[in-house]
């Protein structure tokens, strides 16, 4: 082998029970702390509940006959993808003992998790970090004792009687001692450790507690929160011109707090994690919340989230430096003329989550259409740190058609009215965008109060404009602020987040052919689970070019400005 090679072992573990697939990501995330050394195979994901959490993300049928010839074997398809611009010596690994034996010198012991208490995976993943530990279950213990001779270093069984118990024991003894500026948030009853390479890789605290409870107390304080998001457009533009949406938030979430212990731990720590350089939380929502609930949370707390339920291999990315330069060419304002037409523009959703980007967005980006009609693909913009080649991969293969654009809302995941700490937040997400070549991201709200739009128009970078919304709730404002256009998205409507490809598309349609005068301009937020470049390659073939202009994102923000400039700033519906 030559000098310049790097030796990976590789593992399939598509096959094995949750305990040996833990056992593996924890292995993982401890040896490639030295470089990307270990990659697994997670297979083809047939099983209906590896996509599945509380919503039903993609159900069977849809999976089958849309995604799944698509998206295929994610980790053989990135593995192939690294063999072609880096010198991979690969090498299979025939057993999780196998791979064990072969990084046997690096481990410490085992520490053991509690069946009974499915919590103290989470424990056990943060101790094996924290001490060279490999992760197992009672059932695995004998055999590593009888045919390898490890050590008992850490045995969670019959140590806590809830979760609640178990982790306010972590935050005080574990959480000074794990990685500081960042936490997570994983939920062991799904029984999906994709990412808990990343987790160990670097000592991050990790808990599930709920950001959700049932009684009206708690009820009370989500909706204050909930009021600052969604409520009537003149009330919170009032809340927010008068400031008093803190004082608005800090009742809500000490309302909740005083109704649920979970919530009130979650709190706590998401309130202790340290700016370095922006508090970020991984991981997903529990089974005992929602998304919402967990967004609304952590927004609160000012921290940004990176989705990383079921991403794979993200401590082998991590390990790989880039080799491609993050670049793509952007429209100017001296590019675009204004023109008469309706200007339409198609953006696929939820980019911002790990798994996307490690699924070539679902399998959108191998699709044979792409490149032949104008579109915007969401970007998790801090993959320039956290998997710079995967990133790589996308700027490497990207057409003139195809534009990257942040999802919601930049640099990480929040619900920007409820950040209390915005201001920071837009200057970093100025810096990673920068780094990572894009110039027009998605704020998740469409119609924040004014006091937002100021920032947004203020805010610092090259930045182009925004199109915002993940969905609208029956406004669909146009700004324009500092020179940037804040438009909002004009489909989905929020109750039709989750309608098919058609409905959406004729939604657009009727959109479209709607008279009055030009331009107009339409935006559609194609949720990612649902629609695809090839129903959007299909419904622009059958359009009218000499009235309707489909474009990407950066030339749908200028135009708009222009549009907006001549007009006087700002359209409201």
């Amino acid at each position: 082998m030559p000098a310049s090679c790097l030796p990976v072992a590789l593992l399939d573990v598509s096959h094995l029970a949750y305990p040996d697939r833990l056992t593996a990501t924890a292995l993982q995330g401890l040896v490639n702390r030295q470089g990307p050394r270990l990659f697994l195979n997670f297979g083809i994901y047939d099983e209906p509940s590896a996509r599945r959490t509380n919503e039903d993300f993609l159900p069977d049928a849809i999976w089958q006959a849309k995604f799944r010839p698509y998206l295929g074997n994610q980790d053989e398809h990135n593995l192939a993808y690294y063999r072609s611009i880096y010198d991979l010596e690969i090498t299979p690994v025939d057993s999780l003992a196998a791979a064990v034996e072969l990084f046997r010198s690096e481990l410490k012991g085992v520490v053991i998790w509690d069946p009974a208490l499915p919590d103290t995976v989470n424990i056990a993943l943060m101790l094996a970090a924290l001490a060279g530990l490999l992760v197992v279950s009672p059932e695995q213990l004998p055999q590593l004792q009888a045919e390898m001779g490890f050590s008992i270093v850490d045995d969670l069984r019959d140590r806590w009687l809830d979760r609640v118990a178990l982790y306010a024991w972590a935050f005080k003894e574990l959480f000074p001692r794990c990685k500081p500026g960042v936490v997570a948030c994983v939920e062991p009853a799904w029984q999906r450790p994709e990412f808990a390479d990343y987790v160990v890789q670097n000592s991050i605290f990790t808990y599930s507690l709920s950001s959700f409870a049932g009684n009206r107390l708690f009820k009370i304080g989500q909706m204050l929160l909930l009021l600052l998001v969604g409520g009537p457009f003149f009330l919170r533009n009032l809340l927010f011109g008068l400031r008093l949406d803190g004082l608005a938030k800090r009742l809500g979430l000490w309302l909740m707090g005083l109704a649920s212990p979970e919530t009130r731990l979650a709190t706590c720590i998401q309130r202790r994690v340290q700016p370095q350089p922006y508090p970020t939380i991984f991981g997903w929502h529990t089974r005992r919340d929602d998304e919402l609930a967990f967004m609304l949370l952590l927004s609160a707390n000012d921290l940004r989230l990176v989705p990383s339920h079921l991403a794979s291999n993200y401590s082998f990315h991590a390990r790989l430096p880039a080799r491609v330069p993050f670049i793509q060419k952007h429209a100017s304002t001296e590019d675009v003329t204004l023109e008469d037409k309706v200007y339409l523009t198609f953006t696929l959703s939820d980019g911002d989550q790990l798994v996307l980007m490690d699924t070539a967005e679902l399998g959108n980006w191998r699709r044979p259409e792409r490149g032949a009609v104008p579109f915007n693909w969401e970007t998790q913009p801090l993959l320039v740190d956290l998997a710079p080649a995967l990133l790589g991969q996308y700027y490497q293969q990207r057409t003139a058609a195809d534009y990257l654009i942040a999802g919601p809302s930049g640099a990480g995941y929040i619900i920007p009215p409820l950040n209390g700490k915005l201001k920071q937040y837009l200057e970093q997400t100025a810096q990673v965008c920068q780094r990572a070549g894009i110039r027009v991201y998605t704020p998740y709200i469409g119609d924040p109060p004014l006091r937002l739009i100021r920032q947004y128009g203020h805010a610092p970078g090259d930045f182009l404009g925004y199109i915002a919304g993940y969905a609208h709730f029956g406004r669909t404002p146009l700004y324009r602020r500092g020179k940037r256009a804040f438009v909002a998205y004009t489909s989905p409507y929020f109750k039709q987040i989750w309608d098919e490809s058609d409905t959406l598309l004729a939604e657009v349609r009727r959109q479209i052919e709607v008279p009055g005068p030009l331009p107009r301009f339409i935006s559609a937020h194609l949720f990612a689970y649902k629609t695809t470049i090839t129903d959007v390659y299909a419904f622009v073939a059958a359009l009218d070019a000499s009235r309707v202009k489909v474009v990407r994102a950066d030339e749908f923000v200028i135009a708009a400005e222009k549009y907006l400039h001549r007009k006087g700033n700002q359209h409201g519906n």
